[in-house]
């Protein structure tokens, strides 16, 4: 039989995972969206970590946590639409609306705080009585409503914002049907639907939960009745996390959707943003090409994404797009490449009686000779020594 505890502990790692490469790999290529499905995923593994904690028995030695997920769990759903949202319309901010959407986690926050305030001791006697019988944590009443509007609020509210998830996707393909850059909304679509599509497994599982908590007496005696719930969380989240790391190119986005500003027909003196899809990058292609011809950055060693974003005027995500789709290439290897071919307009006879290759490499923008060394590699196939020397060869033969 599967295990559920082993299976909620290696989400939890491909979930912390996912984080540190939304937050920490992607330095400065992190987005708004990216902290909204890094707080989404730290939600789930915090429900996950109190569940295992719960059933293992060991929340008995930190009996303040018991029943802190149960708000969070109402962060959820509307991280979740909120992401796509940001995704699909390049959004960089929150709504002054979206404060509504913190109104549940708000709500039951405060009806379980007679509960936080309580005794340690009073904890543990929870806590001992759910570890002997976990029924009792459905059937006993620790906030100041019965746990029955938890379990009812709690799949409606997800209902909702799976309702508007695909309601977003659906309205982007509507208003976006002429697709020139199929490959990375294709990309950005399917990872969406599948978040989504995880998500209402999600709801699945709750509704499994429900029927079984109205309908059956014992819920939590028959393991093999229990499973079918549990298992549904544990794989919904394992497949976002999962997902997000065999396919990191789905986090760029969509830079390529701009909006026009035309006149609103319900507002006086007010805009609408219409989403479009831009399609001609040749003016930030061009911008881009001229600033490092024109002023050499590339031989800074520390020459970041940003710092180029803020010099052309070119916002980061677009630029992120360009260098990733239209060049093929990534960041540090596109400034690599210039190095390298700086690098070899440098190196003659002449040059490497008076500097070493490795002096050169430096003065190229490389940081230090290993990353030199692994980039020449990388382009080149060859060591340095090797290319010059067969070059140098090349140059000696006769003409024919």
């Amino acid at each position: 039989m599967i295990d559920l505890l082993d299976f909620s502990h290696a989400s939890i790692i491909c979930g912390l995972l996912t984080v540190y490469v939304l937050l920490i790999k992607k330095n400065a290529m992190r987005s708004f969206s990216d902290y909204i499905l890094s707080f989404f995923i730290l939600s789930q593994i915090w429900t996950a970590a109190i569940y295992i904690l719960i059933f293992s028995g060991n929340i008995i030695h930190v009996p303040f946590l018991y029943r802190s997920a149960a708000p969070i769990t109402f962060l959820i759903p509307p991280l979740g639409y909120l992401y796509v949202r940001s995704m699909l319309f390049n959004e960089h901010k929150f709504n002054k609306i979206d404060i509504l959407h913190l109104l549940p986690f708000i709500y039951f926050t405060i009806n379980y705080l007679p509960f936080y305030l309580s005794p340690n001791d009073y904890k543990i006697e929870i806590i001992t009585k759910t570890i002997q019988d976990k029924n009792f944590s459905i059937q006993k009443q620790l906030g100041l409503f019965s746990e029955n509007i938890f379990f009812l609020f709690r799949p409606i509210q997800a209902i909702f914002y799976l309702i508007f998830q695909w309601g977003l996707i659906i309205r982007f393909n509507r208003d976006n049907p002429n697709k020139k850059i199929e490959e990375q909304i294709r990309l950005v679509l399917q990872w969406l639907k599948v978040f989504t599509t995880a998500n209402s497994c999600i709801l699945l599982a709750y509704f499994s939960t429900i029927g079984l908590y109205f309908f059956m007496e014992n819920l939590f005696e028959d393991k093999l009745i229990n499973i079918v719930p549990n298992f549904l969380l544990g794989l919904s989240f394992f497949i976002i996390c999962s997902y997000l790391l065999i396919y990191p190119q789905t986090l760029t986005g969509l830079p390529f959707v701009k909006y026009r500003e035309t006149k609103s027909n319900l507002i006086e003196n007010e805009v609408d943003k219409i989403p479009f899809i831009y399609e001609d990058y040749s003016q930030e292609i061009n911008c881009l090409e001229n600033y490092f011809k024109n002023n050499s950055t590339f031989l800074q060693p520390n020459l970041t994404i940003s710092q180029v974003a803020v010099e052309t005027h070119i916002p980061n995500r677009d630029l992120s797009y360009i260098i990733n789709n239209y060049y093929e290439k990534r960041f540090s290897d596109f400034l690599n490449e210039m190095r390298l071919k700086h690098f070899l307009t440098k190196v003659d006879s002449n040059t490497l009686d008076s500097f070493t290759i490795e002096a050169i490499a430096l003065e190229s923008g490389f940081s230090s000779k290993s990353s030199f060394y692994r980039a020449f590699n990388r382009f080149y196939s060859c060591t340095p020594s090797e290319y010059l020397q067969s070059h140098q060869s090349a140059n000696l033969k006769p003409k024919a």
